[in-house]
């Protein structure tokens, strides 16, 4: 099997304006042990990258960051953060380097990216965090079901504009590889090339075809 074709349940939560940012350690916490249980059944130790700036706009450095209390510590946000301004966040299980080695994608994918940081400043926003989630169809019907759990809760907790799913490929084959992967979705292939915080948030406004679900009461 290629490594793009593995399939994949795809997840896509757009958090309302004034919800609390997950990258808050008092959010990020209780959301992580919830997905827990998933990073142990990767077939290898997850890893993370975050990117975040300081005031000055230069690339705060985290060192390695895998998916466990101390590596969220370090790039999670307290009351006492005043020097970072996070922008992304990236895990993957198993970690990059394991899935170009095994050349295989990734059993467990999740990306996250600030709103406020991705377009002009002071514009307002439909939403104010998206996130994309995304669990390989063989890893079974109960993991889905765990990963598809904790994010219902995720969206009733942060009023999510927009809690969808799709099915899909990792990527797309083109020009001898493949294009459009799921790990390129957060900032390049989830909107049309329009400003999404400028019109209906319709499905004329994605890429992909998504089926919107159900949010479960906070």
């Amino acid at each position: 099997m290629a490594f793009f074709s593995r399939e994949y349940e795809v997840f896509l939560l757009l958090a309302a304006p004034d919800a609390a940012p997950l990258w808050q350690a008092a959010q990020w916490t209780p959301f992580a042990a919830s997905l827990d249980g998933l990073m142990a059944q990767a077939r290898g130790k997850a890893g993370v990258r975050s990117h975040q700036y300081n005031p000055k706009g230069k690339p705060i450095p985290f060192g390695r960051l895998g998916w466990d209390e101390k590596s969220h510590a370090k790039w999670t946000h307290t009351a006492a953060t005043t020097q970072a301004r996070f922008m992304t966040l990236e895990a993957w299980a198993p970690t990059w380097t394991v899935c170009e080695k095994d050349d295989q994608a990734p059993d467990l994918f999740l990306a996250l990216a600030n709103e406020s940081l991705l377009g002009l400043a002071g514009k307002p926003l439909q939403f104010g965090q998206r996130l994309v989630c995304a669990i390989a169809t063989d890893m079974g019907p109960e993991a889905d079901a765990t990963l598809r759990q904790a994010l219902a809760q995720l969206a009733a907790q942060q009023g999510a504009v927009v809690f969808a799913h799709t099915r899909r490929q990792w990527g797309r084959a083109a020009y001898g590889g493949f294009t459009g992967a799921i790990q390129d979705m957060l900032i390049g292939g989830l909107f049309q090339p329009d400003d999404p915080h400028a019109r209906p948030l319709d499905a004329a406004t994605f890429r992909e075809t998504w089926t919107l679900l159900d949010l479960p009461h906070a």
